[in-house]
């Protein structure tokens, strides 16, 4: 059983869980919204913040508010450097490209590591298991997702091949794993940061369900067009 701290609040038919899991020594923080009536196992989302962000940001929370409605289980954590992490420096991860390869194997570990405590603590539907990130939530999110294996569905937003991602083909390329999981690429036409064909060679060389869905603006423009191409991909293989 994972090692954990688990504060619950009634909130108008929810359980807001905020936790914190113990990974290789250090705490986790993180959160989910549980609804507080239900008759069967249900879906697990997990929404991963962009860089310099975190859980509470409302990209993560209040999505994680409404879709837990639905009757999910919808949350998100802080990545290594952000949010309520100690220590606190998510420039560093900007700066130091092995420290930022670092923080992503962390990550992967710390994602396994919350699905298996949230699982052992409410009723998850293991079969629907579901994955959101943004920008550098996508690039820790790729990997993590294929070395988990278990989701069903993604969205990996404002993304490319690359960098933590890795290359799209090849022998170290991490998407062969990604077979069993509905993958949506949300992308932005005027992308500052990810060039256009990056996203396109990620895509095409995605394995099993897929789609891709360019919406106008730029790179740090994550509002309601991105969280709804998300929210639709997951009702289509969650719901």
């Amino acid at each position: 059983m994972e090692r954990a701290d688990v504060w619950e609040t009634p909130l108008d038919g929810l359980t807001l869980a905020e936790f914190e899991v113990e990974v290789d020594g250090e705490r986790v923080p993180g959160m989910v919204y549980v609804p507080s009536e239900h008759e069967t196992p249900m879906p697990l989302v997990l929404l991963q913040h962009p860089a310099t962000s975190s859980k509470d940001d409302y990209f993560v929370a209040e999505p994680a508010r409404l879709w837990a409605n639905r009757g999910w289980i919808v949350g998100g954590f802080d990545a290594p450097f952000h949010g309520d992490r100690d220590p606190f420096d998510p420039m560093a991860l900007l700066r130091d490209r092995e420290l930022l390869a670092s923080a992503g194997r962390r990550y992967t570990k710390e994602l396994a590591a919350i699905l298996r405590m949230l699982a052992e603590r409410y009723p998850v539907d293991a079969g629907r298991l579901g994955f959101v990130g943004y920008s550098l939530g996508s690039m820790f999110g790729i990997p993590a997702v294929a070395a988990h294996g278990g989701f069903r569905a993604a969205v990996f937003c404002l993304v490319g091949e690359g960098g933590l991602v890795g290359p799209a083909t090849g022998p170290d390329s991490v998407l062969p794993a990604l077979r069993s999981t509905a993958v949506r690429i949300v992308a932005k036409t005027r992308d500052e940061l990810i060039p256009r064909e990056a996203t396109e060679r990620l895509y095409d060389a995605l394995p099993g369900e897929k789609d891709i869905v360019w919406l106008p603006g730029g790179h740090f423009e994550i509002g309601p067009d991105v969280i709804g191409a998300a929210e639709q991909w997951l009702l289509r293989w969650l719901a």
